[in-house]
């Protein structure tokens, strides 16, 4: 399979996913900017079937969306020419260039990776540095775990559900991993032994966690109250309180509703707002979700 080295760049003038985005015939109908700082998922329809895409300084993962569709890539040595149906994924390493065109609807999703994140992981979960690794070039992938992982992200910068921060850094995590040890030419070995919390670090994670229940909270804000890096921190956390840090999150937002709900008469949006709730229809749905009853038949 055709390999490009996760940091080398064949092109002296990389560009950004951003700037690569504003050349195109209109712009996403869903953008993460907003939702998820520090990583960029895109979602386009319907922008012209002829794209030029110049060498990125982010390696992308595509999910081609709309239906069946004949795809022609043209760069890098080569021409392919795939029929792809809808839920396919395609791999670009950074600083690779390619002409794409489709015949059929025009409809995709990019996640776009930097090195420096495919990196982080590979040294602190494997122990090695991404630089000797090398990712596949790939169009028209079928795997349905990365599948997965990529449509629960788009779900999920759609309706900006609690704990989304932190729900996306896990699911990036997951599915870098998968990258890694399906998708690098050179295999990076099993993952290193799991680091556990001292009891001392969980208890300010855990406070942490109660006094900013109306933040918007990331993996990383845990990680940097336990002093490890955020990679370990999801796992030393789910292995010591045995539910990931998301899961827990969303639990105390619960709890702290339902303890507002029965206290007081503030409105549904006050107590939304107070809980790290983005709306109080959001409230209400994952409210009812974890305890069968909507807040306003909860406080009766």
């Amino acid at each position: 399979m055709p390999t490009v080295s996760a940091t080398h760049r064949p092109s002296p003038f990389p560009v950004t996913p951003r700037y690569w985005g504003r050349s195109l015939s209109g712009p996403p109908m869903l953008s993460s900017e907003a939702a998820w700082p520090g990583t960029l998922v895109r979602w386009w329809r319907d922008v012209e079937p002829d794209i030029s895409q110049p060498p990125l300084d982010h390696h992308y993962l595509t999910m081609h969306l709309g239906g069946a569709k004949r795809v022609e890539r043209r760069g890098e040595g080569r021409t392919e020419v795939v029929d792809i149906t809808s839920g396919a994924l395609s791999i670009v390493p950074a600083g690779a260039a390619f002409q794409w065109s489709t015949r059929g609807p025009v409809e995709f999703a990019h996640l776009y990776l930097a090195p420096r994140t495919i990196e982080q992981v590979s040294i602190e979960e494997f122990g090695r540095d991404a630089g000797t690794l090398s990712l596949e070039d790939r169009l028209g992938l079928h795997d349905p775990l990365l599948q997965s992982l990529f449509l629960t992200m788009l779900e999920e910068i759609a309706v900006l559900s609690a704990s989304s921060r932190l729900y996306l850094d896990t699911l990036l995590h997951s599915l870098i991993l998968r990258l890694l040890h399906n998708y690098a030419a050179a295999p990076p070995g099993p993952l290193r032994a799991r680091y556990s919390l001292a009891p001392a670090r969980l208890r300010r994670v855990l406070d942490f966690i109660e006094t900013n229940l109306a933040d918007d909270i990331a993996l990383a804000d845990l990680a940097a109250v336990a002093a490890i890096s955020p990679f370990h921190f999801s796992r030393a956390f789910s292995s010591v309180i045995g539910t990931p840090p998301y899961a827990y999150l969303l639990h105390r937002r619960i709890e702290r509703a339902k303890t507002l709900l029965c206290a007081g008469t503030d409105p549904v949006t006050v107590i939304a707002s107070q809980c790290g709730f983005h709306s109080a229809g959001q409230f209400a749905r994952m409210f009812k979700r974890a305890t069968g009853r909507s807040p306003l038949h909860y406080r009766t």
